[in-house]
């Protein structure tokens, strides 16, 4: 019965997957492409720039979100750049197999990575939000001894070291009954929480304590060392933008702040009033925060 239910949760979670990416289509100007990378195929929205330029965002989204999270943020952010939003390997419509191994925040930059030099990408502003952040720090050390495609970071709530209370945000990110997903909306949103149904509750449960989250959560705490990065931020070489909230308790100031100090050439902004999600609550102001930085 808990397998039939499974199923059902995961079509009901598709459709509202491919609702929003529909969405993005015909209203906000993005295109699908798939890129296979030997075998892994990484499943990307894409809005081309306005006026051809080979300039770039690249943008990574974080745990328990996918490509289409940044649907509140892309029409205000500028037009004379290429937008790529990939989903993350081995979530969303990008497949792995559910080999342990795979699930691992590294093993996401190296594939990442591989497709921005696969497609030839030059020009690059590299973005993350939270988890992605981590991952795009990751590439940006990667390419800073390779070959200097990215040219620049945008860091929105970012992830890159432990937090103090990381049981309790395990117990905040994972949760085990639907009364607790009110709780992490709580931490994702300032105001606006979003309401969800009942079913929509059970389909959330479902997925985001699947194998994959299972297999990632696990190797990144036995790993913890190696996957945060903490003063080995020293080695990203790119000017950086951090952007993050000042009520945010998941990647809260006092992390963001001592993250900050890690990364020579960064410089951080705050959102007044904003949690972690402030890519879906504050769109407009982080964009501009962004485009004028640029």
């Amino acid at each position: 019965m808990t397998q039939s239910m499974d199923f059902v949760y995961e079509l009901f979670l598709r459709n509202y997957t491919w609702q929003k990416i529909r969405f993005m289509e015909k209203e906000l100007g993005f295109q699908r492409l798939r890129l296979d990378l030997g075998g892994h195929e990484i499943f990307f929205l894409k809005r081309p720039s306005a006026q051809g330029s080979g300039k770039t965002f690249f943008f990574v989204h974080g745990l328990l979100d996918s490509a289409t999270g940044f649907r509140r943020l892309a029409p205000f952010l500028r037009k004379d750049f290429n937008l790529l939003v990939p989903d993350i390997p081995g979530f969303g419509l990008s497949p792995l197999p559910k080999v342990k191994y795979l699930y691992q925040v590294d093993v996401f930059a190296d594939l990442l990575y591989n497709s921005i030099r696969k497609l030839a990408l030059n020009d690059v502003v590299l973005a993350g939000h939270s988890m992605g952040s981590l991952i795009a720090m990751m590439i940006a050390i990667r390419d800073s001894e390779k070959e200097k495609r990215v040219q620049r970071l945008v860091l929105l709530a970012p992830g890159g070291i432990p937090h103090p209370q990381r049981d309790e945000m395990r117990k905040l990110l994972f949760p085990s009954k639907t009364e607790e997903i009110e709780r992490l909306l709580t931490a994702l949103y300032q105001e606006n929480v979003p309401e969800l149904g009942g079913i929509a509750k059970k389909a959330l449960l479902s997925q985001w304590n699947n194998l994959a989250h299972r297999f990632l959560t696990e190797n990144t705490l036995d790993r913890e060392k190696e996957i945060f990065l903490g003063k080995k931020l020293s080695a990203v070489s790119q000017k950086s933008l951090i952007i993050s909230g000042t009520e945010d308790p998941i990647t809260d100031p006092p992390m963001v702040k001592k993250l900050h100090s890690y990364l020579k050439k960064s410089k951080l902004v705050w959102i007044p009033n904003a949690k972690h999600a402030l890519h879906m609550e504050r769109p407009r102001e982080v964009a501009e925060k962004i485009n004028s930085w640029l």
